[in-house]
């Protein structure tokens, strides 16, 4: 009896010295599956969220039914596990969620071999429509983050960056790898849950409510006659505006026969399909490339008073997407020259003309990507298809190039093009058998080269149990028919980037990204330059 109470004791302390290690000293803890089962459920995650604990029903098609064996009464975490737990009693029902890894060992490749299986891989939905992959290790193993952004957290806490022995055990690493079905929400209402599960999230909640407050009381001030009239403007806006995005997007259908992509690479779109699905995918991601008060000054300083830091890297990208295409051609030609060699017209035919412009989509939430609290997850996310600048080479440069990609986009994203597409997009899943509703997702991005998306994080960095988030990435789940999708967001006031691409179209995808950085350093020096300060 007396050894059972000892040991009971000892236990106890045991399990409440790892408390105390994870709340004092973040750095020492990693985050185990069994700690973030036990925060999903203290943050009560399934009831401010229920379709996380959803999936697709097996017996009524087209809807969601939910989980069973779900229990939000979870026990304190010091009860169930002690120091060297591993976090492996999982609940029944989060086991079809929460997955332990291997941390990765090599710099970046292993990660990127991670992601790229993830984003192309399909999910049982009848299961589950999200999961996460916990792994941790030894700070800036993964690759991340940065190795810049590994130097200032061990500057930060006070550390080295490893060069002594042992010094690499004192900073630890968590890495959370979600994948969600695309049926489970949009990017805003995902970021806005997420929200939900740090330990800022009623700090958050706060701001979105003084957002709201704010664009409530941009109209308050005006009489009933004004609002009325403000009202019957906006109908006839609606109306006059949808017809305009109507006739602007059949043009782009009737004028964009083929894929850029399969036009220089001399596929047919089923030839491209055989390819995406043969190679699999290409990601990347940089983090931390630009505060985002610096983007916003490049953008208003050679774009216009309106121009956007979605504008800004949407003309980065698009100068990326005319390099690769560009690189295709010289390798196409050398293939062929090995081969046997041939004419100058040839070579030129062969590949393609030079596409001068291609088409882009850009996602667009339809709330302003605002989620008021309370609201759970969900799909609110519509499109519209731009024509921008394509294979300009040398003729323009990226201020201009910027200059045009800011008007056509301003253009479009003030019509009601992205409502429709969202309308439209739930009208063929609803009521078209499913075969011809794809061909039609497919044909509407209007042969787009690529798919550009806004995603904003918190403005201030946040923690899950007192340690911090050092990066947030998301990538872009590619529609049919589209190789390629770049998200750019937004954490902590700096901007990141991340690729998902067709392995086809982007061989090398920290080679494309690199290219878009370059892209995006002209333009500072630009920027500088109009400014009158040195670069």
């Amino acid at each position: 009896s007396g050894s059972s109470e000892e040991e009971q004791a000892a236990a106890a302390a045991a399990a409440a010295a790892y408390q105390r290690d994870i709340i004092l000293n973040p750095s020492k803890a990693t985050l185990t599956p069994a700690e973030f089962e036990q925060t999903w459920f203290e943050r009560k995650m399934p009831s401010k969220h229920p379709r996380f604990h959803q999936r697709v029903s097996s017996t009524k098609e087209g809807y969601f039914e939910a989980e069973k064996d779900l229990d939000e009464s979870r026990p304190s975490l010091s009860s169930q596990h002690g120091p060297n737990s591993s976090g492996a009693s999982a609940s029944v029902v989060m086991t079809n969620h929460i997955q332990e890894k291997l941390h990765p060992m090599v710099y970046r490749q292993d990660l990127k071999q991670r992601i790229e299986e993830l984003v192309s891989t399909a999910m049982d939905v009848k299961k589950s429509l999200w999961e996460v992959h916990i792994s941790s290790g030894p700070l800036g193993r993964s690759g991340a983050i940065s190795r810049e952004a590994c130097d200032e957290i061990y500057s930060r806490n006070g550390t080295d960056n490893g060069s002594s022995t042992g010094s690499q055990e004192k900073e630890k690493e968590t890495i959370l790898l979600f994948k969600c079905h695309h049926s489970l929400g949009d990017a805003v209402s995902l970021s806005a849950s997420i929200g939900d599960l740090v330990d800022e999230a009623n700090e958050i909640k706060e701001k979105i409510k003084a957002e709201i407050r704010r664009r409530r009381n941009q109209g308050k001030n005006k009489s009933a006659l004004q609002k009325m009239l403000k009202l019957l403007q906006s109908i006839i806006m609606f109306l006059l505006g949808s017809l305009q995005a109507l006739l602007r997007h059949g043009y782009l259908l009737l004028t964009t026969r083929t894929n850029p992509w399969h036009t220089v690479l001399g596929l047919t779109p089923a030839e491209g399909e055989v390819l995406a699905l043969s190679l699999g995918r290409s990601v990347s991601w940089y983090d931390n490339i630009a505060s985002v008060e610096e983007v916003k000054n490049v953008a208003k300083l050679l774009g216009g008073p309106k121009a956007t830091v979605n504008d800004v890297f949407v003309s980065c990208v698009t100068a990326a997407v005319a390099r690769q295409l560009e690189e295709h051609r010289k390798r196409i030609l050398v293939q062929k020259s090995i081969q046997g060699g041939i004419g100058k017209e040839a070579e030129n035919s062969d590949c393609g003309d030079k596409q001068s412009s291609f088409n882009v989509v850009i996602p667009s939430h339809l709330a302003g990507g605002i989620i008021p609290p309370g609201r759970g997850v969900g799909n609110l996310i519509g499109a519209f298809v731009a024509r921008v600048p394509g294979e300009m080479g040398k003729s323009i440069r990226p201020s201009e190039r910027l200059a045009l990609v800011h008007d056509e986009l301003y253009k479009v994203k003030r019509s009601p093009a992205a409502i429709l597409s969202f309308g439209m997009a739930k009208l063929m899943a609803s009521y078209f058998p499913e075969r011809l509703a794809v061909r039609l997702f497919q044909s509407s991005s209007a042969n787009a080269a690529v798919a550009v998306t806004n995603s904003r994080g918190p403005e201030e960095k946040v923690h899950i149990n007192g340690r911090p988030v050092e990066a947030l990435n998301g990538f872009l789940p590619l529609p049919p028919g589209l190789p390629v999708g770049v998200v750019v967001g937004s954490y902590n006031s700096k901007v990141s980037l991340s690729l998902n691409a067709d392995k086809f179209a982007i061989p090398d995808a920290d080679k494309f990204l690199g290219w878009v950085l370059d892209e995006y350093h002209l333009l500072v020096k630009e920027a500088a330059l109009k400014k009158g300060v040195k670069a």
